[in-house]
């Protein structure tokens, strides 16, 4: 347990992060929300899995949709949608009581900030403790501002998408281990439950997330090798046991909704064109193409390292990470981004569909911002030109409308495909194309219509005002969280001569 001053801290970190995160409120719009959200309103109030009342029709209609027999269920994995469904148990109960129906805004915010929000927010808490831990509070605030204002994590934490929640579970799941296992031994139960519960609830979230959950245990089963805790029965049966009930809730929903405990919904989709793109493969997922790679990472159309180009400096990073005893970590966090790049290039329609930049990739942020931390002052002159675009982008994505339209993409595939080029153009950067100038948008009598609803208006704040609010905000509590009295840097101690004695100290004068 840390001390009570690095737990205020943390604390402090949290904080920062969750009023960004709930900043914004988003309409009820886009099908791959909606896909998360029905089930949880016919779960509810129709006591049904079953989406029929709500696929079709506004505001909840949806194209991600599976079918069974007649009937219409979501087809994504449900991890997201049962955290969803404890923010909404407060907002159902409130309808039954008072008979009054909340706007869908609303509702969608309380599942959103229960399935994403808080998770993610404590997944960034925990990146500030162990930077804080190794190399000190201030840097510690420096590497979390930086994932929170600077890249995706921000726009897809403040939406019902599975990415940033894998993502938070898995960094969640590391840093527990680690933490866990720089205790004395034997490594406490709840610890190991809990890291399995985290890796469990991973895998009914986001079935890509697999390889990198298998690399958080193989992380996990190397730190207690080092401890000779393997022979111990608790360090397998207390993680098998803590992610063993999510593994049964997935069985329970596929057999619920799919007929089998084994068949997931992207193997029951409703609309033919997305039935054939995942009918190769491992549904859908084939061998990784490097062309692909280069798509999901530097091409400007949908590049992570164009809308975040701070996370270029994660590879020098990782360097340094090795040199101050972190291989092992290292490795773990080039694997863990290494390994959605390797699902990600091997999927068709690789850019995901309504998104300004590659969210296949999100889940590994976590995991490329941890290296950045430890860089050394000189890399400072690299950092700000990186950091600068990469916060206006993340910022204008999160204030506006993250869900960038992919007509202008479209037409550079089908125009490769005519000429025969092996790889399309430069061109259709989403943010030039679509998130800024759908942010900048303008009523005829001068209203901001491109900003989302947030929470600036309970000051009066519109437009550009509105956002600032929340990064100062979230800015101030993150310094007073990396203050230099704060978490105190782990160095071996110098050792001084000890004179224990007044005899000898009186001697030795």
């Amino acid at each position: 347990m840390p001390p009570p001053r690095a737990r205020s801290r943390i604390a402090l970190a949290f904080l920062a992060c969750l009023v960004a995160l709930v900043w914004f409120q988003r309409p009820v719009q886009n099908p791959n929300e909606n896909s998360r959200l029905a089930p949880v309103l016919a779960a509810f109030w129709n006591r049904t899995l079953q989406i029929d009342p709500y696929h079709a029709v506004r505001p909840t209609w949806t194209s991600d949709k599976s079918i069974r027999e007649g009937h219409v269920y979501s087809d994504k994995a449900p991890g997201s949608s049962l955290l969803a469904a404890i923010g909404y148990a407060p907002v159902y109960a409130w309808e039954r009581f008072t008979g009054r129906e909340i706007s869908y805004v609303a509702g969608k915010q309380a599942m959103t900030v229960a399935a994403v929000g808080i998770p993610l927010a404590a997944a960034l808490a925990a990146l500030f403790a162990l930077v804080a831990t190794a190399l000190g509070a201030r840097r510690a605030a420096g590497a979390t501002a930086v994932a929170l204002l600077a890249t995706p994590l921000l726009p897809f934490g403040s939406t019902l998408f599975g990415h940033a929640l894998a993502g938070a579970l898995l960094f969640l799941a590391f840093a527990l281990v680690r933490r866990a296992t720089e205790r004395p031994p034997p490594t406490r139960r709840r610890d190991l439950a809990g890291a399995g519960a985290l890796l469990g609830l991973v895998a009914i979230t986001e079935f890509p997330a697999a390889p990198a959950g298998l690399l958080v245990v193989a992380y996990g089963l190397h730190r207690l090798a080092r401890r000779g805790e393997l022979g111990r029965a608790r360090t397998w049966v207390a993680p098998l046991l803590g992610g063993a009930p999510f593994l049964a809730a997935l069985a329970l929903w596929n057999w619920a909704c799919f007929g089998s405990p084994f068949s997931i919904g992207y193997e029951n989709l409703a609309v033919p064109g997305f039935r054939r793109l995942h009918e190769s493969g491992l549904v859908g997922v084939r061998l990784p193409s490097l062309t692909t790679a280069y798509y999901v990472t530097l091409h400007p159309a949908r590049g992570l390292f164009v809308s975040a180009p701070i996370l270029l400096l994660a590879f020098p990073g990782l360097v340094a990470m090795a040199r101050r005893g972190w291989k092992v970590e290292a490795a773990l966090c080039l694997g863990v981004f290494l390994s959605f790049l390797l699902v990600n290039a091997g999927f068709p329609l690789w850019w995901g569909g309504y998104t300004y930049t590659a969210r296949h990739l999100v889940p590994a942020v976590p995991f490329l911002v941890l290296p950045l931390a430890f860089l050394g002052g000189r890399w400072l002159w690299a950092a700000i030109p990186l950091v600068l675009p990469s916060a206006v982008q993340t910022l204008a994505a999160a204030a506006g409308d993250p869900f960038a339209r992919d007509w202008a993409l479209v037409r550079l595939i089908l125009a490769a495909r005519r000429t025969g080029d092996a790889v399309i153009a430069w061109g259709a950067w989403s943010f030039t194309g679509d998130v800024w100038p759908r942010l900048m948008a303008r009523a005829p009598d001068g209203r901001w219509i491109g900003f989302s609803p947030n929470w600036g208006r309970l000051l009066g704040l519109t437009g550009p005002a509105s956002v600032l609010a929340m990064v100062f905000a979230s800015l101030a509590l993150l310094a007073a969280a990396g203050r230099s009295a704060g978490t105190r840097v782990l160095r071996r101690p110098k050792e001084r001569p000890a004179l224990a004695t007044r005899e000898a100290r009186q001697g030795a004068t």
